[in-house]
């Protein structure tokens, strides 16, 4: 037995390095899955092929606000309820604090926190229809420590730790927890446009000596997800390699 068997899940972001590492995770665990993406299309049609339609995608803009709500609401219809959300998009846009553009500022926080705001409210009466449900929100450990030409990133993952904070007491009556997973250096596509020497420079800073993998992230995502984690709520769980432990 699947530690989601039955379970329905919408991942926002699924396109992404650790969205897409949850959406085979949470299908592994048993759950039926709706992953969003903006682009990597072909990629998540690949995925729902693979795995026999347990896995559709639907297509999601969080920079248009507006369109958030709906196409949550539309998705959860389709998938029949909903018991699973994990918000892990988002975006990096470095540039240190006086030179960054405004559009820059506004597009980051759009979409690393305005968007968990909107998919929250989106699926807070669907959980509480179901008698409940698990939210798990994707920020980072610069949500919880400062980073040099990080403003806009660190700005909008310490928001969404605060937000989550915020949600699991509000929703803690409706049998709704909240929690955060917030990853170090992880090997993705972040990682990928950064040359050689930072690479080994941002390795050094970690005790065990390596990157963190994305499965390893979605591991705890489903845990968090699942009923073994029935009384944790409101919680941030660093997953750095003991990065923050220095």
């Amino acid at each position: 037995m699947g530690l989601l068997d039955g379970k329905k899940a919408v991942i926002i972001g699924a396109s992404g390095g650790i969205g897409y590492a949850c959406a085979e995770e949470c299908i592994d665990e048993g759950a039926k899955v709706y992953g969003s993406y903006r682009n990597g299309k072909d990629k998540l049609c690949s995925l729902s092929e693979k795995t026999n339609g347990k896995f559709t995608p639907f297509e999601l803009n969080l920079s248009e606000r507006e369109s958030i709500i709906p196409a949550l609401k539309s998705a959860i219809m389709e998938l029949g309820g909903i018991d699973i959300l994990i918000n892990a998009a988002g975006i990096s846009k470095p540039g240190l604090l006086y030179s960054m553009s405004s559009d820059i500022w506004e597009d980051t926080i759009s979409t690393n926190l305005t968007s968990v705001f909107h998919t929250m409210k989106a699926v807070i009466v669907p959980m509480a229809a179901n008698k409940g449900g698990a939210i798990v929100n994707v920020s980072s450990v610069y949500g919880m420590r400062g980073g040099e030409g990080q403003s806009g990133y660190c700005a909008s993952k310490s928001g969404v730790i605060a937000l989550s904070k915020t949600a699991a007491l509000e929703l803690a009556s409706k049998n709704i927890r909240v929690n955060v997973v917030a990853p170090g250096y992880i090997d993705t596509e972040m990682l990928a446009d950064i040359d050689e020497k930072k690479l080994s420079m941002f390795k050094e800073q970690i005790p065990v000596k390596r990157f963190g993998k994305a499965k390893e992230v979605a591991e705890l995502c489903v845990f968090l997800a699942s009923n073994k984690a029935e009384y944790i709520t409101g919680q941030t769980f660093a997953i750095d390699g003991g990065l923050t432990a220095r």
